[in-house]
């Protein structure tokens, strides 16, 4: 079995916005491409692990999520400038 990353980036909002968004962008997924293995953000599932760790750009945030995010584990999200990245690695 492998892993994909995947991350999805939302505007500044509060995490209570974020995580409604996220819930959404999930269940489209999962309606999408499955429940198992797609190696897409479906595969995360709703629940946010939130981090205090702020970046000042995309390419920051992405790179942390990658080192710090374990597949199987619920997503990381973080926040950068233009507002929150939500992700990790998704079975597949």
């Amino acid at each position: 079995m492998g892993a994909e990353f995947q991350c999805v980036r939302y505007k500044p909002s509060s995490k209570q916005t974020v995580k409604k968004l996220w819930r959404r962008d999930v269940e489209d997924d999962q309606y999408d491409n499955g429940h198992s293995y797609s190696g897409s953000i479906g595969m995360l599932g709703t629940d946010i692990q939130w981090r205090d760790e702020k970046f000042q750009t995309l390419a920051e945030c992405e790179k942390f999520l990658m080192d710090n995010h374990e597949k199987w584990q619920p997503p990381l999200a973080v926040g950068y400038a233009d507002g929150w990245v939500v992700g990790g690695w998704c079975s597949s």
